[in-house]
């Protein structure tokens, strides 16, 4: 059964998410990643740098490796308890806050802010979405900039398959039916899940509303975060309609003059 009283990404995080994508979550990935996103807002060692939804803190480490000060930030305290173990364990220090990503409980503290694998659209509405990004523009200092790794939506639209599977390590079938609301730009992912001895039960799953370029960089300038740079990918791409991600880097304050 699927679970009652909660927002879905309450319920969804409490276990199935790990479940779900860990797979896809190699050290690898992690560190390339980490490495665009270093680059891409030109970050130097003892920088201070916010990990937003930085869940079991994955790019926190591999920032933090790179000589950054480090802070993750997640709804889900179980997650930062293994974000700790995690940073404990590869000899790096990072800080981690229980906090909901619309209440970041920081103001101009840090230099960079970056929120990883499609966190920001989790929200109800537009509304409450715009409140990450005020919190964020707030615990930004003045100059700072913010990296958002979202879905493309028109790359989503244009390669929508409603159904799909996969199989766990441990056997687990994971039955995926997606469906997207054109009108409301919303897409829900539904699973069922059968483990090993054929039980099955029914996972929330997860909604994400889908923002197009021109929304984001509405929001952003309604905070006072100017778009400077739009990627399509990690190895540095142009963002395009047929690129699956789109990577926007932002700056707080007027956007710098041409030279």
């Amino acid at each position: 059964m699927v679970s009652q009283g909660y927002p879905w990404y309450v319920d969804f995080f409490r276990g199935d998410y790990l479940n779900v994508y860990g797979h896809t979550f190699s050290e690898e990935r992690a560190e390339k990643e980490s490495g665009f996103v270093a680059s891409a807002l030109e970050l130097k060692p003892g920088a201070s740098v916010l990990d937003l939804c930085c869940g079991q803190g994955r790019h926190s480490i591999q920032l933090a490796r790179r000589g950054l000060r480090v802070t993750g930030l997640d709804l889900n305290p179980e997650y930062l308890e293994l974000a700790k173990q995690a940073a404990k364990a590869s000899k790096v220090t990072i800080e981690t806050v229980a906090a909901d990503m619309r209440r970041i409980p920081f103001e101009e503290k840090f230099d960079a802010i970056v929120n990883m694998y499609s966190s920001f659209g989790y929200l109800e509405s537009e509304g409450e979405d715009l409140k990450v990004l005020e919190s964020a523009a707030k615990a930004l200092k003045a100059g700072g900039r913010i990296l958002l790794d979202m879905l493309n939506r028109e790359w989503a639209i244009d390669n929508y398959i409603q159904n799909d599977w996969h199989t766990g390590a441990d056997g687990t079938l994971y039955v995926e039916r997606r469906d997207l609301d054109l009108a409301t730009s919303r897409m829900h992912v539904h699973f069922i899940v059968v483990d090993p001895k054929g039980s099955r039960r029914e996972s929330i799953g997860h909604i994400i509303r889908l923002y197009t370029l021109t929304e984001m960089a509405r929001l952003l300038e309604g905070v006072g975060l100017q778009v400077t740079a739009v990627f399509g990918g990690f190895d540095g791409e142009g963002y395009a309609i047929g690129t699956r991600r789109m990577i926007i880097v932002a700056r707080q304050g007027p956007a710098p003059a041409p030279e």
